[in-house]
């Protein structure tokens, strides 16, 4: 595992910082091999940490003579600190401060963009840092505010580094530039990379700088060096006052692509310059040479280390540094292998070693050894005969204390009068007490759950004890026995229910609701077993053997349903249009009753008009009515 470039640096002090891809910041002490401290800060999600460098002041004793003689500084100033100047990718920067694990100012406002790379000056009073919006801001950190800012590049700028005497500064984009700080103008260009140049590493001179007014005059013989973007060599190049060249006077071959450079310069003029790279390829790169004067032919590296495991696979170097006894002892070489979770550190000293390509068999740090004793392994194997074997049914809670009441009153009864009873009649008790206790013995004993049972069918591995769980179809009884069941038997009761999937498929619907809530329940725990993937690529494929017919049947179950409702209407419409249609002809049979009801109204309606007839003919002219002569007498005698 890889981190971010300019994300991980070693410090003067045998410290690590590296930043994860998930913004979190962590200490390391190399001595011991662990970490120290772990920064999270609020916004680490959507703020990460892009580039750190440490700046480190140890305290220094001074004799009193000079303290006499100087002014006393106060004790802000005098007090060690060790700095790890943070950029983010929304463009703040940050200082966090390593003893104390705080961080003691942040920086914002001077850039819009990612920040790539931060450098200190050499009092640990400013930093500079450069971002993908094409500038450099120089942050002073006494106050809130940048104090300066400036356009470096048409580009994107991914390196700075600072001269000894803090009064240059190199910045890397497509091109390499040499900028006075005081005036915060260009002085030189350097050319020859064909990629973007992503880092910068300044040779210290081996003797001290003196003070003049022309930045360039202090930098003058200064050596650097620069690595590109998918470049695979390192190159050295020399600041010139007079004579200026913008190509590199010698390059390093490293054979991959470079992620961190680190550079350990000369005490003296005859000492050859070190130069150690870690590349993609899980190697560190070791340079030894003496910087003076050109050379065409790319350099080979003196020494290479890689870090394996016993089976030969490499571990991942995540950074390497120059020790600081490197110029007392020999080359010593710091090494972090491992990952960003657990890191493993090796001080490397290249003159114990007889070849140049050290390979380094270590135990991979990120995977966890658990030792344990074989006697604690042993497990007690249940015997498997049947006839050895008691079945355990759910029943009854109280059961086990009920038959021991019972045997405690017939003990007590039978103990009570025992002298007055006759040598029969003790004889009689003792036989009946001989054969209770066979009842009880040859009884099946009851357990208070289903999950103690499946337990114990599932250790056994007893196939007629977990059909008997497996038979019921209650949701409440399945879920409740899952949840009491032990996390240890999920992965057997898995397996049981997978074998029994692949039988008859008359019972897999309640197979699978044991299935759905075993799965659904341990979801959390199943997710941390690291072979739980076949288990699971077992069950899918089963399940999608069993249901790659379903789609034909469906469209075929669709089909008929649309075939039997076409029918039923079909019939419908023919009733209906047979019950709406008119008769031609109807012939109704009536009763001879009814005949003789209606041949009797016949008669007297023939009667009536007869009489009605008559009635007429008799009111015709000259038609003498006896009726009225005899009502006309009576009215006469009344009167």
């Amino acid at each position: 595992m890889t981190t971010e470039r300019n994300c991980v640096s070693f410090s003067s002090n045998d410290k690590l910082a590296l930043c994860s891809p998930d913004g979190v910041l962590h200490v390391w002490d190399s001595k011991e091999g662990i970490e120290k401290q772990q920064f999270t800060p609020a916004s680490h999600l959507t703020a990460t940490f892009t580039c750190l460098s440490w700046k480190i002041r140890q305290h220094q004793k001074q004799n009193e003579e000079k303290r006499k003689r100087k002014k006393l500084k106060t004790l802000s100033e005098v007090r060690p600190f060790e700095y790890v100047a943070l950029g983010t990718a929304v463009g703040d920067v940050l200082v966090f401060n390593s003893i104390s694990g705080e961080i003691t100012a942040k920086k914002s406002g001077g850039h819009v963009d990612r920040v790539n790379d931060v450098c200190w000056s050499g009092d640990g009073s400013i930093i500079y840092s450069c971002s993908n919006d094409q500038h450099i801001v120089e942050w002073d950190l006494s106050s809130p505010q940048h104090k300066s800012k400036w356009k470096a590049d048409k580009q994107e700028v991914f390196s700075v580094a600072i001269g000894s005497n803090s009064q240059t500064l190199l910045s890397a984009g497509r091109l390499i530039k040499l900028w006075d700080l005081n005036k915060k103008e260009l002085i030189r260009k350097f050319s020859g990379h064909a990629s973007p140049v992503i880092s910068l590493a300044f040779v210290d001179q081996y003797k001290e700088v003196a003070s003049t007014d022309s930045p360039l005059d202090g930098a003058d013989g200064l050596y650097f060096i620069s690595a590109g973007l998918d470049d695979r060599s390192l190159s050295a190049w020399q600041i010139r006052k007079s004579k200026h060249k913008k190509t590199s006077l010698c390059s390093f071959y490293l054979g991959s692509e470079p992620t961190s450079v680190a550079v350990l310069s000369p005490k003296s003029a005859n000492d050859p310059v070190h130069v150690l790279s870690v590349t993609q390829e899980r190697t560190v790169a070791i340079f030894s040479h003496l910087l003076n004067g050109p050379i065409e032919k790319p350099l080979q590296a003196n020494a290479t280390i890689r870090v394996c495991t016993e089976e030969a696979e490499p571990l991942d170097v995540i950074s390497a540094s120059f020790d600081e006894t490197s110029h007392n002892n020999g080359l010593v070489v710091n090494v972090a292998y491992g990952s960003t979770l657990k890191l493993a550190f090796e001080k490397i000293k290249l003159s114990e070693h007889s070849t140049s390509d050290i390979v380094l068999i270590r135990k991979d740090p990120t995977k966890i050894v658990i030792s344990v004793e074989e006697d604690k392994l042993k497990l007690k194997v249940p015997s498997r005969r049947k006839e050895d074997v008691s079945s355990i049914v759910p029943g009854a809670a109280d059961h086990i204390g009920t038959n021991k009441d019972q045997k405690r009153k017939r003990k007590k009864q039978l103990s009570i009068g025992e002298s007055q009873l006759t040598m029969e009649e003790r004889m009689n008790a003792l036989s009946m007490d001989k054969s209770e206790n066979a009842d009880d013995s040859t009884a099946t004993p009851c357990a208070d759950s289903f999950a103690v049972l499946l337990s114990q069918g599932l250790q056994s591995n007893d196939r007629d004890v977990i059909n008997q769980v497996l038979q019921h179809n209650s949701d409440s009884l399945i879920k409740n026995t899952i949840e009491q069941l032990p996390i240890s038997y999920i992965i057997p009761l898995l397996n049981e229910l997978t074998e029994r999937l692949h039988g008859s498929p008359d019972k897999c619907l309640i197979f699978i609701k044991w299935l759905r809530t075993a799965l659904s329940h341990h979801a959390s725990y199943l997710m941390t077993l690291p072979g739980i993937s076949s288990l699971l690529n077992e069950l899918h494929q089963l399940m999608r053997v069993r249901t790659q017919t379903q789609g034909r049947l469906s469209k075929l179950e669709g089909k008929l349903d649309l075939i039997m409702s076409q029918v039923v209407s079909r019939k419908s419409e023919q009733v209906t249009s047979s019950s709406d249609e008119k008769a031609l002809y109807v012939l109704e049979e009536d009763s001879s009753d009814e005949q003789d009801e209606n041949m009797m109204e016949g008669m007297i309606e023939s009667d009536l008009d007869d009489w009605e007839e008559f009635s007429d003919d008799e009111r015709k002219p000259g038609h003498h009515d006896n009726t009225d002569d005899d009502f006309q007498i009576l009215m006469d005698e009344d009167g």
